[in-house]
C-alpha cells in the first residue's frame, strides 16, 4: 500500500497507545548520555526546547541556534522499561549478508534524518513517483535494488519517518521484483548505545510521538522525551529491533556496501557474523552470560566497518598511504568475491567519487541539511548491454567527479 509522506509517523505493530501500555516487566536503569553536562535544564531551557519542538515535521525547518544550545546541558539517569523481543507485533528476521540483484542497484549516501533530501534523491534515482501535495508515494523502480548506507539517524528532525518510508517502499518493490535495503551506520549503533548527543529536539519529540506521548505533552516534557527515545531505542526496544534487520555489510551482486570501511581484518572475522552478531545485541538477545554484545571490529573503534575513514581520503599524505589502503581493500574484496566497494560516513568535499583505481565509491555528500546541505547524488550500478563490465556512474543534482566506467561520464541532472 503507498502511503503519503504525511503518514510516515505512524507506529510500527500495534497502536502507541496499546504499546506503551505493554512495555516489558522490569524497569532497568541506564545512564543515558544525551548531551554532554550534568545538570538538567532549567525552566527557561525547557521552554526553549519546547518552542525549537514546534518547528518538528515533515521537512520541516532547522530548529533555533538558541535551542541548540539550551540543549547542550542535558544528562540524566533514567529508568526505562524494556519490552519482550516481539511482543508488539514487529517482525524479526535476521540481516541479508548476500542478495543477487536482475535490475539496477542504486546507493544512497547518509541522509541524518533530512526527509527533503531523502525524497530527492530516491527521485533522482527514479525510482519513486507521486507524493506532491500529499498523494501517496509509489515505488516506480521496477525490479531496482536501492541500498542505503547508513545514519539515518541524527542531525535531522525527521529520522523514525525515514525508516518507515524506505520500508514502505521496500514492501512495494519487493511486488515487483526490487528491494529497498537499510545499513547500520556508527549512528545507528550510538543510538542503540544510548549516546544520544547528536540528536536533535525535534528527533526526540518525534521519537516520544512514536512512543506513545501525546505531542503537547512531548512539547512540554523533556524528561519524558528522553526516556522514551531511551525505550524506543536502548538494546531490546522497538527502534532498535527494526535497526536489528538491516545488515553492517551487505553484498550485492559483486559489490559489497559498508557504513564506513571494509578490510581484510574484517572478512577474515567473517561478515555473516558480524551481521548476526550486531543484529542479536540490538535485539538483546539472552546468551549464557547475559545477553548479546556487539562485536568490537563492527564499532568498536575508528578501524570498525561503521567508524573506519581510511577509504574516504581525499588527498593522501603520500603516495605509500595510497599503496596501502589499495592492497588492504583489494585484499578483501577478492575474500568476498566483489569487484568494489561503495562507503558513506565521510563527507566528500568535492562531490561523490572514485578512489583506488575504481575499487571504492564514496558516496556521503553530506546532504542533509543537519550536516553541509549540499546537493544531492547517488551512485548508479547497470548491467552493460553487451554483457561485459557493470557500467558504474554517479547521478547528481551537482557538478561533481565522473564515473571511471562510464565513457560519458557524470549524468547532471
Amino acid at each position: 500500500m503507498a502511503l503519503s509522506s504525511g503518514q510516515y509517523t505512524r507506529g510500527w505493530g500495534r497502536p502507541a497507545s496499546q504499546r506503551a501500555r505493554r512495555q516489558g516487566q522490569a524497569g532497568v536503569v541506564h545512564r543515558c548520555a544525551a548531551y554532554s553536562g550534568t545538570s538538567p535544564p532549567s525552566a527557561h531551557r525547557r521552554q526553549l526546547l519546547a518552542g525549537g519542538a514546534l518547528l518538528v515535521g515533515l521537512g520541516a525547518a532547522h530548529s533555533p541556534p538558541c535551542v541548540a544550545a539550551a540543549a547542550s546541558t542535558v544528562f540524566h539517569e533514567v529508568a526505562v522499561p524494556l519490552p519482550i523481543a516481539g511482543d508488539d507485533g514487529v517482525p524479526l528476521r535476521e540481516p541479508p549478508t548476500r542478495v543477487k540483484a536482475t535490475g539496477r542497484i542504486v546507493a544512497i549516501g547518509d541522509l541524518h534524518g533530512d526527509l527533503d533530501k531523502t525524497l530527492a534523491s530516491l527521485r533522482l534515482a527514479r525510482v519513486v513517483e507521486g507524493g506532491e501535495g500529499g498523494a501517496p508515494l509509489r515505488w516506480a523502480g521496477g525490479d531496482a535494488t536501492v541500498v542505503q548506507l547508513g545514519d539515518v539517524l541524527d542531525r535531522g528532525n525527521v529520522e523514525i519517518g525515514i525508516i518507515k518510508l524506505l520500508m514502505d517502499l521496500d514492501d512495494q518493490a519487493r511486488r515487483e521484483g526490487g528491494a529497498v535495503y537499510m545499513l547500520n551506520g556508527n549512528h545507528e549503533s550510538l543510538n542503540v548505545c544510548g549516546d544520544f548527543r547528536y540528536v536533535t529536539p525535534g528527533a526526540f519529540i518525534e521519537s516520544a510521538v512514536e512512543f506513545g506521548l501525546p505531542r503537547d505533552v512531548a512539547l512540554r516534557n523533556w524528561d519524558g522525551c528522553i526516556q522514551a527515545r531511551a525505550a524506543l531505542f536502548l538494546p531490546g526496544g522497538r527502534a532498535a529491533r527494526m535497526l536489528s534487520r538491516n545488515p553492517t555489510v551487505l553484498v550485492v551482486n559483486d559489490t559489497a556496501f559498508a557504513h564506513g570501511g571494509l578490510l581484510p581484518v574484517h572478512v577474515a572475522y567473517g561478515i555473516e557474523r558480524m551481521n548476526a552478531e550486531v543484529a542479536a545485541w540490538m535485539r538483546r538477545d539472552r546468551t549464557p552470560d547475559g545477553f548479546a554484545s556487539p562485536p568490537f571490529l563492527a564499532m568498536g573503534d575508528g578501524k570498525s566497518v561503521m567508524w573506519n575513514r581510511q577509504l574516504s581520503v581525499e588527498k593522501w599524505n603520500n603516495p605509500i598511504d595510497r599503496f596501502h589502503a589499495a592492497a588492504q581493500v583489494g585484499q578483501a574484496l577478492r575474500e568476498i568475491g566483489a569487484k568494489r566497494l561503495v562507503v558513506g560516513h565521510t563527507p566528500q568535499m568535492r562531490g561523490a567519487n572514485a578512489e583506488l583505481d575504481g575499487m571504492v565509491w564514496r558516496i556521503d555528500v553530506g546532504m542533509s541539511s543537519g550536516v553541509l546541505d549540499a546537493p544531492v547524488a547517488v551512485l548508479e550500478i547497470t548491467r552493460s548491454p553487451g554483457g561485459g563490465d557493470d557500467v558504474v556512474r554517479i547521478v547528481s543534482e551537482g557538478l561533481g567527479m565522473g564515473s571511471l566506467d562510464e565513457p560519458e561520464g557524470l549524468l547532471d541532472v
